[in-house]
């Protein structure tokens, strides 16, 4: 069954070979016919320029024997050229075409500006984020300036309760003594120190009023100015009322705390102990205020959010600022041009096509063939539109998938970039899948004319006959005879110019 099939797909392959030789044949009858009845009336062969050789001349060339020979056996893969790269540019966003710089058949390169939208929309979005953004760094500022003066005054407020504390405290301790002293009552050592000062102020009184007296002396006689007069009057006076303030002392020191001072000294310890009370009151007060800095904190954090926002919400405008301008993803010529200015594009919706990179044939193989395709080998291909010259391509891809209803692979071959070939054209590219038994002549012996192939047989009498053959690809310097020639005839290898249906040959060298 194999064996079958690949005999199949040889058929398919050949099949317009084996109906060109069939064509031929019928030709080669019709010819051979048509010369027995005009023998006497043209000796010439139709489509092959004839010269007249006379029959007693006898014309030296190369002759060779024609014997299968090992060739290699090709197989022809057809498929289109196309890109490498291919592109369909179309907006992402909805906007008014206002200019096309490019058309059909011009070359860009990469990042060069193709087409304008019209993005006045897109520019006011890019100024509004801008003012958003500014405002979210004013309210981060702001929000920073109060969370600084709200540490600075909750730092103010709790070293004030703090110090109205201690100073509260303070002041009960004082009242708290004082009250003791009261209820204690003067002691001896009071008395005895009461004693002392009104004995010490009543001497200093007796000095004071003995100075005055001599100094009232000496004023009256102008001995001394009336200011020394006053300053020893004003001694007096003061010495009078210490001595009467010491009396004072001492006699409620003799007399002892009474029932108005304890109860004013118990009414001081209580309104003491109620400042202490107030001042941790606002000490406490203080330390809560202190959590506001916690909100202040948190306000700083919004407002970074906010500037987040904004920077992303700025950044998201000008990116889609930019959707106003496309661009050529890479170098390549345009191919379509789908738009106009004025027209309306919308996303997703193609503007222009672009084609870049290598030109690449994309052949189909069966699957059969495929182990003889090798990613990177060279393979020559022939493009129809640009005559039978062959290209040397190279295969960089081997499709990893292939038809699941033709078992087909597709194999892309790189074209040389002198191949002056364009995308859509049709091509043919031949693998070598392996050798075969063929009948080979020398390239000089065959040639061809409106599309048919000739060649120069020796028959037995060595004269030369015209014979149409079907011939394959080229092995070298060879040719492989498909169809028209047996094993063992002789040909003429060179020389054909000189020569015409009918003449008398032999072998140079004879």
């Amino acid at each position: 069954m194999e064996a079958l099939h690949k005999f199949g797909i040889v058929l398919r392959q050949n099949r317009a070979r084996w109906l060109l030789a069939i064509v031929a044949l019928f030709l080669v009858v019709d010819t051979a016919v048509w010369r027995d009845i005009h023998a006497g009336k043209n000796s010439g062969t139709p489509g092959v320029q004839q010269t007249e050789t006379p029959k007693a001349q006898t014309v030296s060339t190369p002759i060779v024997s024609v014997a299968p020979a090992m060739a290699p056996q090709w197989l022809e893969a057809t498929g289109t050229v196309q890109p490498e790269l291919e592109s369909a540019l179309a907006a992402k966003v909805m906007g008014r075409v206002q200019s096309v710089l490019v058309r059909e058949g011009d070359s860009v390169r990469k990042g060069q500006p193709l087409v304008f939208l019209d993005a006045r929309d897109l520019e006011a979005s890019i100024a509004q984020s801008n003012a958003n953004l500014r405002a979210a760094d004013v309210g981060y500022d702001n929000a920073r300036v109060a969370a600084h003066m709200e540490r600075a005054l909750s730092a103010a407020r709790i070293a004030n309760a703090k110090a109205r504390l201690a100073q509260s405290q303070a002041a009960l301790k004082a009242a708290n003594a004082k009250l003791d002293l009261v209820l204690a009552g003067p002691r001896r050592q009071e008395r005895a120190q009461a004693a002392l000062s009104v004995a010490q102020a009543q001497s200093s009184l007796i000095l004071a009023e003995s100075n005055l007296h001599r100094m009232t002396e000496l004023y009256d006689e102008g001995a001394i100015p009336a200011q020394q007069y006053d300053q020893y009057k004003s001694q007096y006076e003061v010495a009078k009322a210490q001595y009467a303030a010491a009396q004072q002392a001492q006699s409620m020191t003799d007399e002892g705390s009474r029932a108005e001072e304890i109860r004013a000294a118990q009414e001081a310890v209580r309104q003491a102990q109620a400042a202490v009370q107030e001042a941790r009151a606002g000490w406490q007060q203080a330390q809560a205020s202190a959590l506001q800095i916690d909100v202040r904190r948190q306000e700083i954090q919004g407002a970074q959010a906010q500037i987040g926002q904004a920077q992303a919400s700025l950044q998201i405008a000008r990116v889609t600022r930019g959707y106003a301008v496309l661009l050529s993803p890479f170098d390549g010529v345009v191919t379509q041009r789908l738009v106009d200015p004025g027209a309306m594009a919308s996303p997703g919706v193609p503007l222009l096509k672009v084609q870049g990179g290598a030109r690449r044939l994309e052949a189909v193989v069966p699957e059969t063939a495929l182990a003889a395709v090798r990613q990177g080998a060279s393979v020559p291909v022939r493009l129809d539109a640009l005559g039978s010259r062959e290209r040397t391509g190279r295969v960089v891809e081997i499709a990893p998938q292939g038809d699941a209803g033709s078992h087909t692979f597709v194999v892309k071959i790189v074209l040389p970039k002198d191949s002056g070939a364009s995308s859509g054209m049709f091509g043919r590219a031949r693998f070598r899948i392996g050798t075969e038994r063929r009948l080979l002549v020398p390239q000089s012996a065959v040639w061809e004319r409106e599309g048919l192939h000739y060649l120069y047989i020796v028959d037995a009498s060595d004269t030369a006959r015209l014979r149409m053959v079907t011939v394959g690809e080229p092995a070298g310097n060879r040719l492989p005879v498909l169809s028209g020639l047996n094993p063992g005839e002789r040909i003429v290898a060179g020389g054909r110019e000189r020569l015409a249906d009918g003449a008398r040959v032999t072998a140079e060298g004879k």
